[in-house]
């Protein structure tokens, strides 16, 4: 049917986009618009996502691009959801992942008020409460200026560097009977900008380097954010025998592959370093304690060579210092690797085939075999010396939920202190959905786990998550809109009994001054009462255990898929964690 309402022009103008899915948490200053999703669009495309909290609805539009790589529409009610929300917004902006955020506002106009509730809730310009972390916002006057206004909001988002954008619909015109109809554009006519090339000499400089380099490295962090990139990184790296450290902020690198370094020491003998979509340099190149303040001592090896291609300077704001300390650089490549790849694996195999470097690869083509093998051995031992340890250790715990899912089609999100990447088989493209650069969010991580599951449950698969539980106490009502959609998931908190990372500081800071640790457990430890995380999840309908002997969980994990694939529903495992 045709629009009627002003909020109907917004449906249409999602519809016109293919957007699949809505998560949001009621508020009445969309009501107009809700009520034209659910009914003017059917509850399809967007299907709403129903969240209890606004900072999960836009949690799980974050993991569902991420996961994705399309956006979700997150809306959050005026003035204080969007307050709620700006948590996840700003981890959006930090992980450079195309979140749309509508919000309702006003209404504007002063004689369609109601006293109090609609003054107390309304901003001039609402998008200024989030201004400095989203790429953009816009306030459209009308239904009219809907069009535009979306489209704009569309191809901001998804342009390279990807990021949240933020849109206030005027409460007002949402639940105005239009006049006249409004036409939607054919949306096709204003595309998203290609990809951006890096200067061709430029990039031929790169693969000099690497060809000329004794022992050259890569580093690679956001590459994987392109699944097609994967396989470009494969043939940089077998073009040059040149090893691969995955930084994990998407899946970049097989860890099975014999060039896979991450772990291994190999970066401290390179002289050459290539940094791939890596953001913060320093955290790679520099070797420091976590608690002391100060940048560390550089783990480069002196007169090494260090060279960068991504879009780290094209999205930049001066409020929060995301993009990290100055790192110098002997070349610096401004481009979208999906592009910047083949071009730079082209210009080396064209050196390769003219014998350049020859010797030099096959020196380290063995040196990479022997650390690769030297790294895995260490883990190997370790987790056997850690397996029977109780608490619960990481290594176990990654070990007992591979042996679970392995053969499944699952996406995994979180790591285990590392140990997933150890211990898993990771060799599909988007098989680790990564933070970007680090977690900048506080309670966002099963949420975005669970949008992460909704495009998981898509292609036929399900999430496996592994999230803290001092992180996870944030939002743990998130678990009622995985178990309320069906969305699967297989949820693992880490239950330690506190903020024992953060207990860290606490102690540190102790044995600076030499003072006693008699009180260092004050506002770390989570106990008297200690939470019940498997209760909490019963509660709103999971299915959920909590683990401490190191015999039952192996059994507890093999129960948790099953519910997962056979319920199609969130499965949750509080696992007790040293």
């Amino acid at each position: 049917m045709p629009a009627e309402w002003g909020s109907d022009v917004v449906v249409e103008m999602m519809k016109a986009y293919g957007i699949k899915y809505a998560p949001l948490n009621l508020g009445g200053t969309y009501r107009g618009l809700l009520d034209s999703i659910v009914n003017f669009g059917g509850n399809q495309a967007p299907e709403v996502i129903e969240c209890l909290h606004e900072e999960i609805a836009v949690g799980v539009a974050i993991g569902y691009a991420k996961a994705s790589g399309q956006p979700a529409v997150a809306c959050v009610h005026n003035v204080v959801g969007t307050m709620h929300a700006s948590m996840a917004i700003y981890e959006a902006f930090v992980a450079r992942t195309p979140v749309i955020v509508m919000s309702g506002t006003g209404p504007m106009s002063i004689t369609q008020r109601r006293p109090w509730i609609d003054w107390v809730h309304t901003a001039l310009v609402q998008g200024n409460l989030v201004r400095d972390f989203v790429k953009w916002d816009d306030q459209p006057h009308d239904p009219a200026s809907v069009p535009e206004s979306f489209m704009r909001a569309y191809r901001v988002a998804m342009t390279e560097p990807r990021g949240p954008v933020y849109l206030a619909l005027d409460a007002g015109w949402q639940e105005e009977q239009l006049q006249q109809p409004i036409p939607i554009p054919d949306v096709a006519k204003y595309p998203v900008p290609t990809a951006l090339q890096g200067d061709p000499a430029a990039l031929k400089q790169v693969a000099q380097l690497l060809v000329e380099a004794d022992l050259p490295i890569i580093l690679a962090d956001r590459v994987g954010r392109n699944s097609g990139s994967v396989q470009s990184l494969i043939d940089l790296a077998e073009a040059g025998s040149i090893p691969v450290v995955d930084l994990g902020g998407a899946f970049n690198f097989p860890n099975t592959h014999p060039l896979d370094a991450t772990g291994t020491d190999l970066l401290t003998q390179s002289d050459l370093i290539l940094l791939l979509d890596v953001n913060q340099p320093e955290v790679s190149l520099i070797a420091r304690d976590r608690y002391p303040r100060g940048h560390g001592r550089s783990r480069v090896k002196p007169g090494a060579k260090v060279v960068a291609v991504g879009l780290t300077d094209f999205l930049i704001r001066s409020t929060t210092t995301d993009f990290g300390s100055l790192y110098p650089m002997d070349l610096s490549v401004g481009a979208d690797t999906s592009l910047a790849l083949p071009q730079i694996t082209a210009e080396l195999r064209s050196l390769v085939a003219n014998g350049v470097g020859s010797a030099a690869r096959q020196r380290r083509t063995e040196l990479i075999r022997e650390q690769k093998a030297a790294t895995a051995a260490r883990w190997e031992a370790e987790s056997e010396r850690e397996f029977a340890h109780n608490p619960i250790s990481h290594a176990r715990l990654a070990q007992e939920v591979w042996d679970g899912v392995k053969g499944e089609r699952w996406t995994v999100t979180g790591d285990a202190e590392g140990w997933v990447r150890r211990s898993w088989d990771l060799e599909r493209p988007g098989c680790v959905v990564g933070t970007g650069g680090g977690a900048a969010g506080l309670g966002t991580g099963l949420a975005r786990a669970i949008g992460v599951g909704l495009a998981a449950r898509d292609e036929g698969g399900f999430c496996v998550a592994f999230n803290g539980d001092g992180d996870f106490f944030y939002d743990p009502s998130c678990l009622w809109t995985a178990v309320h959609h069906r969305i699967p998931v297989l949820a693992i908190v880490l239950d330690n009994g506190g903020y024992i990372g953060e207990g860290g500081h606490v102690a540190y800071t102790s044995r600076q001054r030499e003072r006693p640790d008699t009180n260092n457990h004050i506002a770390v430890e989570i106990q008297n009462p200690r939470i019940d995380i498997a209760g909490l999840a019963r509660a709103q309908g999971a299915y959920a255990e909590a683990v401490e002997n190191p015999s039952d969980l192996g059994p507890a994990v093999a129960r948790a898929v099953r519910t997962v694939k056979e319920d199609g529903t969130l499965a949750l495992l509080a696992v007790r964690v040293g």
